[in-house]
């Protein structure tokens, strides 16, 4: 028993530094996100918009674009669902805007829709009163969707990873930084 108190502070210890640890993660985590909402470029919107489509294309999304703008608008990309389950898709609003300073800034806006396959069966005895309204759908089923809901928000990790591919010597002090101050 003596063993174990003694081992006790030994596994406080050990838990509190695991602890500080994932939340130290977090934070920083929650700090680059932040940082990466205000991030702007010195390069022109010209430069940075081919590595941001080439970006979306390697996520699987096919776009289309406002002509003579740096406004690019995703297809939905399912991501996944079963044949009576809920299935979820994305789809993204890409912006850039050239501040008055003449710096270019990209914001994500990310939407996403999931929609809920439903069934219902009728009763297959017309003896048995089920309260139906139709006599004549005894025996049957029907299918359909469930009203999709919807949920959009701005993608801050998405910025981030621009960032981090559009000025990766900005997001190497910016992660350096974001260690130091949650390490």
């Amino acid at each position: 028993m003596r063993q174990l108190l003694r081992a006790a502070p030994l596994w406080a210890l050990t838990l509190s530094a695991v602890l500080f640890t994932g939340c130290a993660g977090h934070q920083r985590d929650n700090y680059l996100r932040d940082r990466a909402a205000t991030v702007a470029y010195e390069q022109p919107l010209a430069q940075l918009w081919p590595q941001v489509k080439t970006l979306m294309d390697a996520h699987g999304y096919s776009w289309r674009e406002l002509p003579n703008q740096y406004v690019l608008e995703t297809e939905w990309l399912d991501s996944g669902g079963g044949t009576m389950g809920p299935t979820s898709s994305t789809r993204y609003l890409i912006e850039g805007l050239t501040l008055a300073d003449g710096r270019a800034v990209l914001r994500a806006l990310r939407t996403d829709r999931v929609q809920q396959q439903v069934a219902m069966g009728y009763a297959t005895d017309k003896g048995n009163g089920g309260g139906m309204a139709d006599s004549n759908a005894v025996g049957r089923s029907t299918t359909g969707v469930a009203p999709e809901q919807k949920a959009s928000y701005r993608d801050l990790e998405l910025e981030l990873e621009f960032f981090r591919k559009l000025n990766p010597k900005g997001a190497t002090a910016l992660e350096a930084e974001a260690s130091a101050k949650y390490p």
